[in-house]
């Protein structure tokens, strides 16, 4: 188990004690990323933050700079020495809420919570995706009971709680999306113009649609085969399809290129860095992705943040973050006709691309539903605390 703490804590005054249980914060994944993102806002509230991350082998150093108000233990998937520092936790009564970061951690968190004879904290339970959409039997449901709020990543994903489980109410649930960190904006706009420009391993093709997707084949639900598919169907040979990403699907996705004949056209790039990925949304023609298994999908709001049009399928949490004519169009999963048909509608329509990116643009900057301030307010409401206090720079 390793514990690191940015440094002396600062006398905490009203400063509300929250516990944070996580899956996992410092790999790669949407769900780390997500992760980093809340762990972000919870730094700018006047909270007082203890945060046990299962999976993690070892805590990031962090900048002087960072406010001194969040301490991460990373447990090395060790299942004992977790559960007995959660239990030890919860039992010492100093915290306000417990933030439950994963759904398999929820029954451990409850059985913990009723060991308590009085002040028991609010529990909240943050709900994702696929790993929530179904399996809610009965032990879960009774533990889904003793949980204040569920923060949904998507409606799709609240409505498929709900489903398994109608007892629990509307009112436990709460709308929750995701958001691109500040940490990340930031980045992006410190980049050198030059490393902007930077080539993934292989030359990009001068026009070309793109994908940004974990290449596995237990994710072929992402659409990756549709999209070649339908660049397949197209008239224009000249536009070229682009996938970043790595996984043991790859050489199946390359099979399939050449079986449809354009394996020419198709570019695996593999594993890429942040600066090649940025070339790769700047220069695209447009971002594709019309995957069934995203309970939210961060990638979208990366590609609207550097002005790609998106297509995406109308299916679970992407129709949060798509809206179908708006910032991006929607096609069914798995319709390859209305895939090609929405490729050739963004590359063939100036004004629509246009409106398109605008759209998008306005929910991802200044303010917008899915920046990092809309976020941190969104945290702060759940929280019961106030953005103005000395960490928010809001």
């Amino acid at each position: 188990m390793v514990e690191r703490s940015p440094g002396a804590r600062p006398h905490a005054g009203a400063a509300k004690r929250v516990l944070i249980l996580m899956s996992e914060v410092f790999k790669d994944g949407g769900i780390q990323r997500f992760n980093r993102t809340f762990l972000a806002a919870c730094e700018r509230l006047p909270l007082q933050c203890d945060v046990f991350a299962f999976a993690d082998r070892d805590v990031p150093a962090r900048p002087d700079s960072t406010p001194q108000n969040l301490t991460v233990r990373a447990f090395a998937r060790s299942k004992l020495a977790f559960v007995r520092a959660v239990v030890r936790a919860m039992l010492s009564g100093q915290y306000d809420f417990i933030v439950i970061g994963h759904v398999h951690m929820l029954e451990m968190v409850v059985g913990a919570a009723a060991l308590r004879a009085f002040r028991v904290p609010k529990l909240l339970l943050i709900a994702h995706g696929v790993e929530i959409w179904t399996g809610v039997r009965r032990l879960r449901r009774r533990a889904l009971a003793s949980v204040e709020l569920v923060l949904c990543v998507s409606e799709f994903t609240k409505r498929m709680i709900l489903r398994q489980a109608p007892e629990l109410g509307d009112a436990r649930f709460t709308i929750f999306p995701n958001a691109l960190s500040d940490t990340w904006v930031a980045r992006q706009a410190t980049q050198d113009a030059a490393l902007f420009e930077a080539l993934p391993p292989q030359a990009l093709p001068e026009r070309f649609i793109l994908s940004v997707a974990r290449l596995s084949r237990h994710d072929r639900g992402k659409g990756i085969l549709s999209v070649i598919e339908a660049l397949a169907s197209l008239d224009d040979r000249e536009l070229h399809y682009v996938v970043a990403g790595s996984g043991d699907d790859m050489d199946f996705l390359r099979q399939t290129a050449a079986r449809y004949g354009v394996a020419d056209r198709v570019h695996f790039l593999g594993a890429v860095t942040d600066q090649q990925l940025l070339a790769c949304y700047r220069r695209c023609a447009a971002f594709v992705l019309p995957s069934g298994q995203e309970g939210f999908g961060i990638v979208f709001l990366e590609a609207m943040f550097f002005g790609a049009p998106v297509i995406a399928a109308r299916e679970k949490g992407a129709v949060d973050v798509v809206q179908d004519g708006q910032t991006g169009l929607l096609v069914g999963f798995g319709d390859v006709v209305g895939l090609k048909h929405a490729i050739e509608r963004v590359l063939g329509d100036a004004a629509l691309r246009r409106r398109l990116t605008e759209q998008a643009s306005s929910t991802v900057t200044n303010g917008g539903v899915f920046t990092f301030d809309a976020f941190v307010e969104r945290c702060a409401t759940l929280l019961s605390v106030s953005t103005l206090s000395p960490n928010c720079r809001l």
